[in-house]
């Protein structure tokens, strides 16, 4: 028992002297206006990315950051079955950016992946891949708004 409080109190002790502070608590406080300068690639993800990254930019504020950006989507077959049918597709969606922010620029990659089965019915899988394309453009823009929310 007195390993217990002393185990509790120690930990307390260190948490609140080192400064700890979550990852994700700065996400939602960019205080940056986002100007989207260039964007290439597949139109369906770069519309949904900026428009996710307009919802976040902060037009009063004086601080600018530009940003271009070129998006890659390709859909592959991953698997086939014994009579050489496709049964599994993989999406992946490889995004290039570029940010300037006042005299520094940064250039990094984000690559996201995704494996699906293939449907029977054409539509209903086009349906399904316009939804994988949006959950792509959504994680995109959430790991791009994170590394603007640390970025010094």
């Amino acid at each position: 028992m007195l390993k217990k409080i002393f185990f509790i109190i120690l930990s307390l002790n260190l948490i609140s002297h080192c400064e700890y502070k979550p990852v994700y608590s700065n996400q939602n406080k960019i205080n940056y206006k986002i100007i989207i300068t260039s964007f290439t690639g597949d139109k369906e993800i770069n519309n949904l990315v900026v428009a996710n990254l307009n919802k976040n930019s902060k037009d009063q504020s004086g601080q600018t950051i530009n940003i271009s950006f070129d998006t890659k989507y390709t859909k592959s077959v991953l698997a086939k079955n014994t009579a050489g049918t496709i049964t599994d597709y993989q999406t992946n969606a490889v995004t290039t950016f570029l940010i300037e922010k006042e005299n520094n620029s940064e250039n990094f990659v984000i690559d996201e992946k995704f494996n699906f089965k293939k449907m029977t019915d054409k539509y209903e899988e086009k349906n399904y891949e316009r939804n994988i394309k949006r959950n792509l453009a959504t994680t995109i823009s959430q790991k791009l708004l994170l590394r603007l929310a640390v970025m010094k």
